[in-house]
């Protein structure tokens, strides 16, 4: 999967929103149980991203299996669902140092979690399933640079007063 950006993606369709609904209602009631099978599939994919979670991945995977399930539940509404991506996406780059690049592993890892408890799967439904994550990741990354430029912007703030004082010592006497 290769990551492009919000402009070089559209919001699904509705086909094809239509066949990641289709099988989201054939997974498992209990929807930890994708989450347990999506996170199998990312650290054996990325072992190195394992350190970014607790031990106890519980509540990791209730949130996950949510906030997909959410996702997909609202795909036909594109405006609201990109204010939540890109959110999501800034909190991940600020709070987790989630990489561009592990969000391949990401995709792999659900599209293989989706096709392991569908009933229904087939190459046009993980076809669908690809399309719907370039989508999201399209978003998600665009929140994470908008909180990377926020970051360089608030550090270069900072330290541009610092820089003043000791490139201009004779700045002090001048505004006695």
């Amino acid at each position: 999967m290769q990551h492009r950006t919000v402009d070089q993606v559209p919001p699904p369709s509705p086909r094809v929103i239509d066949v990641v609904r289709a099988t989201c209602a054939t997974l498992p009631d209990d929807s930890t149980l994708l989450a347990e099978h999506f996170y199998d599939h990312l650290f054996r994919l990325a072992p190195d991203i394992r350190p970014m979670f607790a031990a106890d991945m519980t509540q990791q995977q209730i949130r996950m299996s949510e906030a997909l399930l959410d996702v997909v539940r609202n795909l036909d509404q594109p405006q609201e669902i990109q204010a939540y991506l890109r959110d999501l996406g800034a909190h991940h780059y600020r709070v987790l140092g989630v990489e561009p690049a592990q969000y391949r592993y990401v995709g792999w890892a659900l599209v293989r979690a989706v096709g392991d408890l569908s009933n229904s799967w087939s190459s046009h439904t993980g076809s669908a399933w690809v399309l719907v994550y370039e989508w999201i990741t399209a978003n998600m990354l665009a929140g994470a640079q908008e909180a990377a430029e926020r970051s360089r912007m608030t550090e270069t703030r900072r330290t541009e007063p610092a820089r003043e004082r000791q490139t201009d010592p004779g700045r002090r006497a001048r505004t006695r």
